[in-house]
């Protein structure tokens, strides 16, 4: 008996997602490659409701690690070189609050976003003490269209790095920078 509401409340929950997906022609679905301060990424922007995107992603980008220390410049640790990259998957929810119901270019607007990454060790050994990594960010952005095929973002918040190797976490001052290329699948032109 508990297995068939289960199941129904499963059903239930997919059909209203699908639905609302279907249904959030105010936004568009937006694929795209980007550079930026922390990494290179190929991500999908999908609508999942009429002011609210979900947008994962793979990449490579900076490592981190998080550790014990008497200032935050100690605790944390931020490392980029193009020869050695950690892998990133992410989830990025964004509520875009001042998308208008006109149709905007790649949804464009301001947001508030919850990210939630996780970033690898980096993909050699050179450097032995950099950790398997979860990041939670609580951030305020943009987006914007920079003609038909470019867009640039931007985000500033408060985040919280957790260090899956050894179980030790901080709260951290968040921001990124990126410009992006629309691939043609993502284009309305």
């Amino acid at each position: 008996m508990e297995t068939k509401k289960l199941l129904f409340r499963y059903f239930l929950f997919c059909s209203l997602f699908i639905t609302n997906t279907l249904y959030s022609q105010e936004l568009q679905t937006v694929s795209r490659i980007g550079l930026g301060i922390n990494g290179l990424d190929l991500a999908v922007e999908l609508p999942i409701a009429k002011k609210i995107t979900i947008e994962p992603s793979i990449g490579l980008g900076p490592s981190y690690d998080f550790g014990e220390g008497e200032a935050l410049t100690f605790r944390m640790d931020w490392h980029w070189t193009l020869l050695n990259p950690s892998v990133h998957l992410g989830v990025n929810g964004k509520f875009i609050y001042n998308h208008k119901s006109e149709p905007k270019l790649f949804n464009s607007g301001n947001f508030i976003g919850l990210k939630v990454k996780y970033v690898s060790k980096p993909l050699t050994d050179e450097i032995h003490y950099l950790t398997n990594t979860l990041l939670t960010n609580l951030n305020w952005g943009g987006q914007r269209n920079i003609g038909r095929h470019w867009i640039f973002s931007y985000s500033l918040g408060a985040g919280y790095g957790y260090n899956l190797d050894e179980p030790y976490g901080l709260f951290y001052p968040a921001f990124d920078l990126k410009f992006a290329y629309v691939l043609p699948y993502g284009r309305s032109n």
